[in-house]
């Protein structure tokens, strides 16, 4: 019922997972190691696992999880099934900036339900909603379930050659046609922590100047603004700063997205950084 497409570099995680998945899932499912110690990105490691799924529903999981819900496959399964769903996971935005940026701008924005561990060795319980499933645009790629029939009208761009991006990249797509949702049925537990580096700055980069930033319904020029001051401050401290990655930067100005009497205060603040 389920095609679980997961790619491996991590033995003792994809071990433990097996027996997680086994115990927890509580549908027919298929799992689809992809091993990929560095040999390939995400986008074609995961195309790779899903041409060769039997089944129509598919989950694109990481490997460092562990599922804490039980029998969660039917409840995937069940949510998959309504004809307007797109892509389900656990963690997603509702806005998405002009600036690039993966799905995740300000907690206000984020719809969150996951367990992570902490690079202190802590975990948390990040909530950030209660319904069993709530709109988003762009999906985070820890736990991505989508139907086949829908996926082999997008799949991942290939063009992105790491493991950054995918996850926004294929979310975006998805979401001009079909609504992307995530739910807090499904609880996972995360063991590690995101890594925004300069190789995900240019998946980001990339994934804006394919498909630009217009999936919002109303504009948050608070919002534009606050997050071009982020991706300026990211930009620098990624790329030395001189005439041409001033102009860079400034192809991601949010005009008419933040107001006219905005423009010379943000202006400044490429310049002076």
């Amino acid at each position: 019922m389920i095609s679980i497409i997961i790619s491996s570099y991590q033995p003792h995680y994809y071990t433990a997972l097996e027996k997680n998945i086994a115990a927890t899932c509580g549908v027919e499912y298929e799992l689809l190691k992809i091993d990929n110690p560095g040999l390939m990105g995400l986008c074609q490691a995961y195309n790779k696992g899903a041409e060769k799924a039997k089944y129509e529903y598919l989950l694109f999981l990481h490997e460092d999880v562990n599922v804490l819900t039980v029998n969660w496959g039917n409840l995937l399964v069940s949510q998959l099934s309504e004809s307007d769903t797109g892509l389900i996971g656990i963690a997603g935005g509702t806005y998405v900036p002009a600036v690039p940026y993966g799905w995740f701008t300000t907690l206000k924005n984020a719809r969150i339900n996951i367990l992570q561990h902490k690079k202190d060795g802590t975990k948390i319980l990040e909530k950030t909603f209660d319904a069993s499933k709530e709109k988003v645009i762009p999906v985070d790629g820890v736990f991505l379930g989508i139907r086949k029939s829908i996926f082999n009208q997008f799949k991942f761009d290939e063009n992105l050659k790491g493991y950054h991006g995918y996850d926004t990249e294929i979310s975006l797509r998805v979401s001009t046609q079909y609504q992307n949702y995530v739910t807090s049925e499904i609880l996972l537990e995360h063991y590690s922590k995101g890594n925004p580096d300069q190789k995900w700055l240019e998946s980001n980069i990339y994934i804006r100047k394919k498909l630009g930033s217009n999936f919002n319904a109303k504009i948050n020029r608070d919002l534009e603004y606050q997050m071009y001051e982020r991706f300026v401050r990211d930009y620098f401290k990624s790329y030395s700063k001189n005439f041409l990655t001033v102009i860079k930067v400034l192809k991601f100005f949010p005009f008419f997205k933040i107001g006219r009497r905005k423009y010379l205060p943000l202006l400044k603040f490429t310049i002076s950084q």
